[in-house]
């Protein structure tokens, strides 16, 4: 029986509420500070319906090189791997951050590419049973990814769960790049972002604090993950 592991950000590591309501699941709060509960991820919610052996690399901040990383440090050829793509340019956020080199322009759609490029050539060099890209907090790029063969499980959960909202590729933190950019492209990007933002405010009954709620991620389990697992299986 191949491992099931869902890599990527934070979409993949947890799910979020407002408080403690659900007993029957372990939450737990990074501080008793925090106004949110974290409660268990899409891999051990799969666990609830499937008799499968999950793993979750997936985890808080990551940019995609990051959950990329985390990931090609256990993946093997048996292994189902379920990837949470985030935004392209977090990578030079965390970079920035971090003092390292990175590229970076004045040119937001210019950088962006060039992460987007780097990003679907890596993941054409996993060596698993099967990789698929989902999109969490950003929407997939269907055709870039399928000129790379990669294959995309969902483009959208956002638009899975509300078909009438139009998902776009620019994920909650774009405007930390403001030192970086202040062209038009950057302008826009911040201000579909925020849409986006103000949307899944609107609906708690699925999203908490722009991530998945326990029932949100218990019905995408159990819709489309649980489902694509049986059929590589």
């Amino acid at each position: 029986m191949p491992r099931i592991i869902i890599a990527g950000d934070s979409w993949g590591a947890h799910s979020y509420e407002p408080s403690y309501i659900h007993p029957d699941l372990k939450g737990f709060k990074f501080k008793e500070t925090k106004k949110y509960v974290l409660y268990p991820g899409p891999g051990d919610l799969l666990k609830e319906v499937m008799d499968v052996d999950t793993i979750t690399t997936a985890d808080h901040g990551y940019s995609n090189k990051q959950g990329l990383d985390a990931l090609e440090k256990i993946v093997t050829e048996e292994d189902i791997v379920i990837f949470y793509q985030t935004g392209m340019l977090r990578e030079v956020y965390k970079a920035h951050m971090a003092n390292e080199d990175h590229h970076a322009t004045d040119s937001y759609q210019k950088d962006f590419e060039h992460y987007e490029n780097l990003f679907f050539e890596r993941c054409g060099k996993i060596r698993a049973k099967h990789f698929t890209l989902i999109g969490g907090c950003v929407q997939i790029n269907v055709t870039k990814a399928k000129q790379n063969n990669i294959h995309v499980l969902l483009p959208s959960i956002t638009e899975w769960f509300h078909p009438e909202f139009q998902d776009n590729d620019f994920d909650p933190t774009t405007y930390w790049l403001e030192y970086q950019y202040s062209c038009g492209d950057f302008k826009n990007a911040v201000i579909e972002s925020h849409r986006k933002i103000e949307f899944w405010l609107e609906h708690e009954k699925n999203f908490c604090k722009k991530h998945p709620t326990v029932s949100a991620n218990r019905k995408l389990v159990k819709e489309i993950i649980k489902k694509h697992v049986e059929n590589i299986i």
